[in-house]
C-alpha cells in the first residue's frame, strides 16, 4: 500500500529536493527500507539500527510521535509518515 512520507528539510538533499515522497510498506521499517532503496543513505542519516530509530530524528505516524513505537509499528492505507529533526536544548 502507498504511504506518503514528509521529509525533514535537511534530508531533502537525499530526495532530490522533494519534501513529500511516497513509499510502500506495512510497517514503519518496511517503509524506511523502501525509501532507502530509492534514496540511498536516508536510513544511515536518521540512524536506523536494530529495529529502532536513534539520534536526532523522530518519525510521526499521522502526527503521532513514534518515540515509544518500534519500526515494526504498522501503517495503514492513507497514513502519513513524517520524518522530523528533533531540536532540544536548554
Amino acid at each position: 500500500m502507498s504511504i506518503k512520507v514528509k521529509i525533514a528539510w535537511h534530508l531533502k538533499y537525499l530526495t532530490d529536493g522533494r519534501g513529500l515522497v511516497e513509499t510502500e510498506g506495512r510497517n514503519v521499517g518496511q517503509c524506511l527500507d523502501n525509501l532507502e532503496a530509492r534514496f540511498p543513505g536516508i536510513k544511515k542519516e536518521i540512524s536506523v539500527r536494530q529495529k529502532e530509530l536513534r539520534g536526532l530524528y523522530q518519525i510521526f505516524i499521522k502526527s503521532t510521535n513514534s518515540y515509544t513505537l518500534k519500526l515494526d509499528s504498522p501503517v495503514k492505507k492513507n497514513d502519513e509518515l513524517t520524518i522530523q529533526f528533533i531540536v532540544s536544548g536548554g
